[in-house]
């Protein structure tokens, strides 16, 4: 267990705990494309109220409480650093902060929005490029595991006529990336493991709110999460 590398993921991760609390406070609001940009109470503009969790103006929360998102943050990048170093930890850090995000806002508003969809992608795509250097034939695999992550999701899509969202497409290729660096089957224990998160929500769903017709499930979350624990538990250490 690499105790430096786990302290610096860690404070890296409480630092863009703000940023990251941020982005869900902007993105968080229905409908496509749209952005929150005002105090939910007054209407003045956010500025840094939303990195703060307090609006300037008349002082009330915004967003998740304070502290919340940094904690999940630090401990997330932590237990990632622990299982992987090199450059699959840097894209294992990269994808739990990036799903930190997603994840709220899918929640929140049943929407992934496109500037972190991409983020993700933007970011797996780096962490290739330095895989690349030392590893050419897990960044192949990697290009290769998005490919069929986004060909298998637009499948799908088609197939449930719409019930898979235009969101989860385009995320699928950064977690497909992601999960496919260190071969086929961890990008299929991925794809396992995301649908038995997505039943599993699905269920309880339809327990909390006593009918099974009729309930929207996000399916964001359970792709960041099938996506995480394979990143962090089926593959070697770099």
């Amino acid at each position: 267990m690499r105790i430096d590398g786990m302290a610096l993921a860690g404070v890296a991760g409480f630092c863009a705990g703000p940023w990251l609390r941020a982005a869900i406070v902007r993105h968080a609001v229905p409908g496509p494309g749209a952005r929150r940009s005002t105090c939910p109470r007054c209407a003045a503009p956010l500025g840094g109220s939303a990195v703060s969790g307090r609006s300037r103006c008349c002082g009330v929360p915004v967003g998740l409480p304070a502290a919340s998102v940094e904690i999940v943050a630090a401990l997330a990048c932590g237990v990632v650093t622990a299982a992987r170093d090199g450059p699959a930890a840097v894209l294992g850090c990269w994808v739990v902060l990036c799903g930190i995000v997603l994840v709220a806002v899918d929640a929140a508003v049943h929407r992934l929005p496109a500037p972190l969809t991409a983020a993700t992608a933007a970011g797996a795509g780096v962490a290739l490029l330095l895989t690349a250097g030392h590893d050419p034939a897990a960044a192949g695999r990697a290009v290769a595991a998005a490919g069929v992550a986004a060909g298998v999701l637009l499948l799908l899509r088609a197939l449930t006529r719409g019930g898979i969202g235009g969101g989860d497409c385009a995320l699928a290729p950064g977690l497909g990336a992601a999960a496919g660096r260190d071969g086929w089957a961890p990008l299929a224990l991925a794809g396992v493991t995301t649908t038995v998160l997505g039943a599993v929500h699905a269920v309880a769903a339809a327990v909390l709110v006593g009918r099974a017709r009729g309930v929207e499930v996000p399916f964001g979350p359970a792709m960041v999460g099938g996506a995480l624990a394979v990143v962090t538990g089926a593959g070697p250490p770099g």
